[in-house]
């Protein structure tokens, strides 16, 4: 027996650190590409723009909830012609409990 080391081949460590080199600069070289969402910006309708902003988006949300909170809160024709109307929501439970209440006597 001698006691001579046994050298073990470099390659596979040699290919690794060359694998993880190149992973690592394909990412660099993503991440460093510009993004073509901000380039498109400009050539977005002024009306739609609010999508690309917290503070766009955070005002859109309170124009909404403040159209909806009106529609639920108000009295409107909806076909004059057949009698349909659209009622207060607190409105129209109250007389959908009172019409249920009617029919179980």
């Amino acid at each position: 027996m001698s006691d001579v080391p046994v050298l073990k081949p470099v390659w596979p460590t040699a290919l690794a650190v060359v694998g993880v080199f190149a992973i690592f600069l394909l990412f660099w070289v993503v991440v460093r590409q510009p993004s073509p969402v901000f380039d498109q910006i400009a050539s977005i309708p002024p009306e739609e723009q609010w999508r690309f902003s917290d503070e766009g988006r955070k005002a859109r949300l309170v124009e909404v909830q403040g159209r909806v909170r009106s529609e639920i809160n108000t009295y409107k024709w909806i076909d004059q012609n057949a009698g349909v109307v659209q009622l207060p929501l607190d409105r129209a439970i109250e007389l959908t409990v009172n019409e249920l209440s009617a029919a179980r006597r």
